[in-house]
């Protein structure tokens, strides 16, 4: 039993393997995508939306305001009783 390599058996092979090294390009395109749409879930999760983060600024400086007019009138009552 002979074994004859045409053309058509050789090209057959090369496909083939192209189409094996396509297959592995693809499956690791798959998994960086896969990477990359956890990556964007995890920002989601994370990101404040402007609306919070808003919200925040205010309750932050109006305790800012409260501690600069508690430093005021701390600061006042010094200067009267140096003043005596």
């Amino acid at each position: 039993m002979e074994l004859h390599i045409n053309g058509i058996m050789v090209f057959n092979a090369l496909v083939s393997i192209a189409v094996f090294f396509i297959g592995l390009w693809f499956k690791r395109l798959d998994s960086e995508f896969k990477q990359l749409h956890d990556e964007v879930d995890q920002v989601k999760r994370d990101y404040l939306s402007k609306e919070v983060s808003n919200i925040v600024n205010e309750n932050v400086m109006e305790k800012l305001d409260a501690i600069t007019k508690q430093l005021n009138s701390i600061t006042e009552k010094l200067d009267r009783k140096a003043d005596k």
